[in-house]
């Protein structure tokens, strides 16, 4: 083995220094490049975290306002059904002012002006309970009690 072999071999053993320092350049400015895409994807991600936020707010919003919502129509639901109970009580009463509105007083003149006023016990109209038994207090003492 001379010296000038080795002086070969160890000259082409590996990559010179220039090689080294470009390949050391190009692997920079990778880094350098997904450092950047790096960058933008980690922006890109936190305005999806705020977006998602917003949406979670606005969510939670809406479910409030629903159930408010929801409680202006039990109201109005319940509103409704008072004012069918009165409307129903006012038209029960319009029928029962309707029977009993004024009777014709010729009509009674002309009845109780053919014959004299009769006792109300003896009255052909009166009706009695035949099946009742009148208290203790109301009978004679020689009456029987049925």
């Amino acid at each position: 083995m001379s010296i000038t072999w080795k002086r070969g071999q160890r000259q082409h053993r590996g990559k010179s220094g220039l090689q080294l320092k470009r390949e050391l350049a190009a692997a920079e400015r990778k880094i350098l490049s997904l450092t950047a895409g790096i960058d933008q994807i980690s922006a890109e991600r936190n305005a999806a975290e705020k977006r998602a936020d917003q949406a979670q707010i606005n969510l939670g919003t809406a479910h409030e306002e629903i159930r408010q919502l929801e409680a202006v129509v039990r109201l109005r639901d319940q509103e409704i059904k008072r004012l069918n109970e009165r409307i129903t009580v006012g038209v029960n009463a319009e029928h029962v002012i309707a029977k009993t509105q004024e009777i014709d007083v010729s009509e009674l003149r002309r009845r109780f002006d053919t014959g004299s006023p009769v006792r109300l016990g003896a009255s052909p109209v009166a009706t009695t309970n035949p099946g009742r038994v009148p208290p203790a207090w109301a009978r004679k003492a020689n009456q029987p009690a049925a």
